[in-house]
């Protein structure tokens, strides 16, 4: 998410890019998450007192998600506060483990981006 106004900064589920622009206000981050373009950044943030622009684009990358893995699943997380993965699924972990281990040989993962419409509210997700 872009850091300025919390924007999704990547539109694509997958493929190569050479950088990600916000498209809220432009600000623009290479494939390492570093800040490297501010549209009208003088004309923003110039100090004139101080004589120079006051704004460091190294205090501004993306945000990041804390990821967590479970049984093969990826979960990423926005809240810096939530609890750890196992805490938040105590009590639903049984239930995925019969679930994704119905044999030995464990989940199997197929390949692609997949994706689901639930009938549900924002609460589910």
């Amino acid at each position: 998410q872009c850091r300025h106004r919390g924007m999704r900064i990547c539109r694509s589920d997958e493929g190569n890019a050479k950088s990600f622009t916000c498209t809220y206000h432009g600000w623009a981050y290479d494939i390492a998450g570093t800040l490297v373009n501010v549209p009208y950044e003088k004309e923003a943030f110039y100090d004139k007192k101080e004589g120079d622009c006051g704004f460091d684009k190294a205090d501004w990358g993306p945000l990041q998600a804390r990821v967590e893995t479970y049984k093969g699943l990826i979960f990423a997380n926005w809240d810096a506060q939530a609890p750890d993965l196992k805490t938040y699924l105590s009590d639903a972990m049984p239930y995925m483990d019969t679930m994704l281990d119905r044999t030995e040989a464990g989940t199997t993962v197929v390949g692609g981006m997949q994706k689901w419409i639930i009938p549900c509210n924002w609460k589910f997700a």
